[in-house]
């Protein structure tokens, strides 16, 4: 960047107090100490209006009642004598007045980095110099402390003196905090170009300076160290954490641990029983053959007594007896037949005879039930014809004598016709209907596969608004994410609220859009705009009060008209621009209404060629325009000769926001093309849904009257139906009289024959003789069946006696051949149990003796004490079975198999131990670890009493001063304390032993993140709003100025400190508050007790309230300054011309 400066004729410069002899600065030649004192100006000192001197006694321990300097910045020499209350130091722009806040900063030993100027100190040496001084002297206990810096170039060296005695750097600090001087406090010193920050600060950075400015530094130190104990809460937690997870997993693995433990102390038991019962097997099996000997034994002396006992008494006469029974019952046997078969053959006659018997009673009934039907059917017929009478007459009181007239039917078919014609063609103007709709059904179709086509073309044009966004993601994150938050919450809006500039504008030439960025910051390409109040709120507060996004949003009153070029575009092109950089920018008007009212674009031409710069800079036709890819910009000083100062700046070669890929003329055309056939096509598928309505009314009401139609048809085909089933009715009750006549002539005419033929009673008289005859006939079959149960009844008597006489001996041979075999079999049974005996006493007497072998083999090779264990284990047992003893020994293989699988060994003892150990250890540390946490927790709250109240205390009452002195310039203000955390969360119940050995039951725990606990500023500058943060996007320049000096006033009244610093808080403020924080200062700082105050400003308004104790004091410094000036002269003159204006 290049400086040029126009040199122009001095103004002159009023002075309105008393100022020390400053240097003139370069380019001009410094003048040596002895030169004649006529050709400098005259800077003797005046005083104006009720200024009187101070005494030292009115200085406070710390004020400054005099600061020099020399060789620093832009001063050879300076010397300035601040008043004890209020110090305005005012002076055009770049005269040195923030040199003089500069001097205060570092010469009380203030960082370079303090100021935000420069980095090193050598840095404030004044060019071409290699030493430069400064000297403040301070006011301390009735006398004076002069602190001396003198700033050496060549090493970036600074030396310090104390009252003209070398010091060093710690002893100067020592010496500020005493008096109470903290330079590096910005609610005590507010640099110009640390003003800005004050806004910025955070609510966290904000707290701490305030507790520095009311000179609490013991609670910032508490506050440290309640961070400090929150932090090492936080890690002893989870160091705690850490080692209880570590206890708990090394626990569950000693769990796991035990149960192989115990699994390898139940093998080892298994293992010991094992071979205990293994050794109690053969003495058990012992025991049982033993007793099964025994058994045996008994058993067969028992069988071979029993043997003999029933060979014994078997008798030999018991075979003859059965041989003569046998004869006996054979010969009876041969006279049972010969009767059995007589009484056969006479049952077969009897049963021939009885079935003739029965033919002859079948016979009979049936005749019998002929002559009862010829009487019964003369009756049932003389019945029918008195019915068929009867009937006969009520059908024909029934049976209208005329049949129904069928001339209603006739016309109802007329009628029927002529609605079908008309159905007919009803249905035919449905079908017209439907094909007209379908028509309009295909052609909305094609007008929508034609609107999707144009929708996918102009999507496609669309891909540099695309890669537009993807731009702005990367720049600005916070932006990005407020733009994605605006695209789902439109509805929330009154009216459209448009995205970043970025996106909503475009640039078609690439190198305009280049030198459009230059001109353009980054704030305005990614700012929101919104077009009314309640849309503007809306967005603050959801965006960057609750979501806390960093980002701008404006609104502006200001139509795109009411911008006016500064000069017209003719005579711009004159001059070789190529027009206003608004010109070039296709954007929504209110988007260009934002853009011309932030950053000027109406009045800044620009040319991608060059210009003629001489012209433009001497005539000042523009205060910034851009050409041959340079921005110029034209500053005219307000005082003095009104130079003019011009900045240059190269235009970036590429585009950060604002995408040089903008869209060419056949882009837009083609763009605007797609858009107007969509708009036509959709004015085409209204159209199309119109008459698609208008045919669907007509379908609907046509197809009502064709229902109506069908409904008259049916009506019509019901009353046909009606009159059709009145005639056949009638039919069929004449068809239905004349048959019931025809069957009464029929039955009388039939009743008549049958009385005089005499049929009936020769019918009759013939089945009587049948009946007589078949009786005769059934009583001579019954006398024969008579003889031959006679007959029978002798044989069965006959059978029965030889029966009975041959069933006794049979009885008696079954018995005597029972009694034999029985004797047989038990004989035979009897050698078959002695010989088992015999067999089961050998075997066992063969396992005896084997069982007692195996015993003495398995004790002899047995110790006494395994020996002893198996007797103790008998005798535990007492009686035990081998099959249980079989079971027992399985199950103790099976566990052992069991454990010989799971892999353990005895190693896992030692590894148990070696757990059990560390894992005491390890519990002792959580033990003591909660000790320790529970004390770190004591001590916090403990601190967080002694910090917190009167904390709360400060903050109450800056909210209090802030609110009155908000209250006093018609605005709302107020300051809170703002916390970090949840508050108590929790409360130890356990008791735990603190450094004193006392007893707690409970104690609460709190969440609280003390280092980010934060004062927050609240504001609102107009009635219609409510209170909002202070930061550095809500409030304009103004307002955040107005916050900040009525901030540090409301920390007067209870701040230490002896002075104050305040550079150029004024700018940015209307004149009406500019007024209101004036007098508020004033009357502030010039109370009686307060501090010293420094409020440094490049101008003052007309007509401001002073007070008496206020010290004005006027910066003459530059290159340009008259040789010589009578301040006493000036002030006369400047008052005699309100005097002679109001005459």
């Amino acid at each position: 960047m290049s400086r040029r400066v126009k040199k122009t004729e001095p103004a002159p410069v009023p002075a309105t107090a008393r100022l020390a002899k400053p240097e003139p600065s370069q380019p001009l030649q410094t003048r040596d100490s002895d030169s004649d004192a006529e050709s400098e100006p005259d800077f003797s000192a005046f005083h104006i209006g009720n200024s009187v001197a101070h005494n030292p006694g009115d200085y406070r321990d710390g004020s400054i009642t005099q600061i020099s300097l020399k060789n620093f910045v832009t001063y050879d020499r300076m010397e300035v004598t601040p008043g004890p209350h209020m110090n305005m130091i005012i002076g055009p722009n770049g005269t040195g007045k923030s040199t003089i806040v500069c001097a205060i900063a570092l010469g009380l030993g203030g960082r370079p980095s303090l100021l935000g100027r420069a980095k090193d100190i050598s840095e404030f040496v004044k060019h071409g110099h290699e030493r430069g001084s400064i000297e403040i002297t301070l006011a301390s206990a009735g006398t004076e402390v002069k602190v001396r810096r003198e700033i050496v170039r060549e090493g970036n060296k600074s030396i310090w003196k104390i009252n003209g005695r070398s010091a060093t750097f710690a002893e100067v600090q020592k010496t500020t905090r005493r008096l109470c001087v903290q330079v590096d406090n910005l609610c005590q010193f507010l640099p110009q170009d640390r003003v800005v920050e004050f806004s910025k600060m955070s609510p966290q950075e904000l707290l701490k300076e305030t507790q520095k400015a009311v000179g609490r530094e013991d609670l910032l130190q508490l506050q440290v160290e309640l961070a400090e104990h929150r932090l090492k809460e936080r890690q002893t937690m989870g160091e705690l954490h850490r080692l209880a997870q570590d206890v708990d997993s090394l626990r569950k693995q000693n769990e796991v641990l035990e149960r192989d433990v115990e699994r390898w102390q139940a093998r080892e038991a298994a293992e010991s029983q094992l071979r205990v019962l293994e050794a109690l097997v053969p003495v058990v099996r012992y025991t049982d053959t033993k007793a099964e000997h025994d058994r045996a034994k008994e058993a067969r002396k028992n069988a071979h007594a029993h043997y003999l006992e029933v060979k014994n008494a078997v008798s030999d006469g018991v075979e003859e007896e059965i041989e003569q029974l046998e004869s006996q019952i054979a010969r009876n046997e041969l006279q049972r037949r010969q009767v059995q078969d007589e009484l056969s053959a006479e049952q077969r006659t009897t049963q021939q005879r009885t079935s003739r018997l029965e033919r002859f009673e079948t016979r009979q009934r049936d005749l019998s039930a002929e002559l009862e039907e010829i009487g019964k059917r003369v009756q049932r017929r003389r019945e029918q014809i008195a019915k068929l009478r009867a009937e006969i007459s009520q059908l024909e009181e029934a049976h209208p004598a005329e049949k129904p007239q069928e001339g209603d039917s006739r016309e109802l078919l007329q009628v029927a016709s002529e609605l079908s014609k008309q159905k007919l063609e009803l249905k035919n103007e449905i079908i017209q209907l439907q094909d007209s709709q379908k028509g309009l059904l295909r052609s909305n179709r094609q007008l929508t596969t034609d609107m999707s086509s144009n929708d996918r073309q102009l999507r496609d044009l669309d891909d540099v608004a695309v890669r537009r966004r993807e731009t702005l993601r990367r720049f600005n994150e916070d932006t990005f994410h407020a733009l994605e938050w605006l695209e789902k919450n439109r509805s929330m809006f009154k009216q459209h609220v448009f995205a970043p500039v970025c996106l909503e504008a475009s640039v078609a030439n690439p190198q305009v859009a280049l030198m459009i960025e230059a001109i353009v910051p980054v704030s305005t390409l990614k700012m929101f705009v919104t077009q009314c109040d309640e849309d503007y709120h809306t967005f603050t507060r959801e965006v960057n009060d609750r979501q806390r996004l960093r980002v701008d949003v404006v609104r502006f009153n200001r139509s795109l008209g009411s911008f006016r070029p500064p000069m017209p575009q003719s005579d711009v092109r004159a001059l070789g621009f190529d027009g206003y950089a608004l010109e070039f920018i296709d954007a929504p008007a209110p988007v260009l209404a934002a853009m011309c009212s932030r950053d000027k674009v109406h009045e800044i031409p620009i040319a991608v060629g060059k210009v003629n710069n001489e012209r433009i800079e001497s005539e000042k036709l523009f205060r910034e325009y851009v050409s041959d890819g340079t921005r110029f910009i034209i500053t005219v000083g307000r005082y003095g000769s009104r130079s003019a100062t011009v900045m240059t700046t190269r235009v970036r070669s590429d585009t950060r926001l604002l995408s040089s890929e903008g869209e060419s003329d056949e882009v837009r055309a083609t763009r605007d093309r797609l858009r107007q056939e969509i708009d036509e096509i959709r004015s085409k598928l209204d159209e199309n849904e119109g008459k698609q309505r208008k045919l669907s009314m007509r379908e609907q009401k046509v197809r009502d009257g064709h229902r109506n139609i069908e409904a008259r048809e049916e009506e019509l085909r019901l009353e046909r139906q009606r009159i059709a089933k009145e005639v056949a009715t009638w039919e069929r009750q004449k068809v239905h009289i004349e048959t019931r006549r025809a069957q009464l002539s029929s039955m009388v005419s039939e009743e008549q024959r049958g009385e005089d033929g005499g049929r009936v009673q020769a019918e009759r008289q013939k089945i009587e003789q049948q009946l007589r005859d078949n009786a005769r006939e059934r009583a001579a079959a019954i006398a024969e069946i008579a003889d031959s149960l006679s007959t029978m009844t002798d044989l069965v008597h006959r059978l029965a006696l030889v029966g009975l006489g041959g069933q006794s001996e049979a009885q008696k041979l079954a018995e005597l051949k029972a009694e034999a075999s029985r004797q047989r079999e038990a004989i035979v049974e009897a050698q078959k149990l002695y010989e088992q005996a015999e067999a089961s006493y050998n075997l066992a007497k063969a396992k005896a003796k084997q069982c007692l072998e195996e015993t003495r083999k398995l004790t002899d090779e047995m110790t006494d004490d395994e020996r002893q264990a198996v007797r103790d284990e008998q005798a535990r047992r007492g009686r035990v079975t081998l099959e249980d003893l079989e079971i027992e020994l399985s199950t103790c293989r099976q566990r052992l198999s069991m454990a010989a699988n799971s892999g353990l060994s005895s190693r896992i003892m030692e590894q148990y131990e070696e757990r059990k150990q560390r894992l005491a250890r390890m519990e002792s540390s959580v033990l003591e670890l909660e000790l320790t946490l529970r004390q770190t927790r004591k001590r916090k709250m403990r601190l967080r009493e002694r910090w917190e109240k009167p904390l709360d205390e400060i903050v109450a009452k800056i909210s209090t001063k802030f609110s009155e002195m908000f209250d006093q310039i018609k605005c709302m203000g107020e300051v809170s304390l703002q916390r970090s955390g949840d508050g108590v969360v929790a409360t130890d119940a356990e008791p735990a032993e603190d450094d004193d050995d006392e007893q707690h039951a409970s104690e609460p725990r709190d969440d609280q993140d003390y280092g980010n606990w934060g004062v927050e500023i609240r504001v609102a500058f107009r009635k219609s709003e409510t209170l909002q943060v202070l930061d550095n996007h809500r409030q304009s320049g103004g307002e955040r100025a107005v916050s900040t000096i009525l901030y540090l006033q409301s920390m007067q009244h209870m701040v230490s400190a002896p002075f104050r610093v305040v550079d150029e808080i004024n700018q940015g403020m209307d004149q009406s508050n500019e007024r209101m924080i004036h007098e508020i200062v004033v009357n502030t700082a010039c109370r009686a007790g307060s501090s010293q105050y420094f409020l440094i400003t490049p101008k003052l308004l007309p007509d401001l309230s002073y007070h008496p104790m206020m010290k004005v004091l006027c910066i003459f410094n530059g290159e340009w300054q008259p040789t010589s000036l009578n301040f006493t002269k000036y002030i006369s003159d400047a008052r005699r011309r309100p005097a002679a204006a109001a005459r």
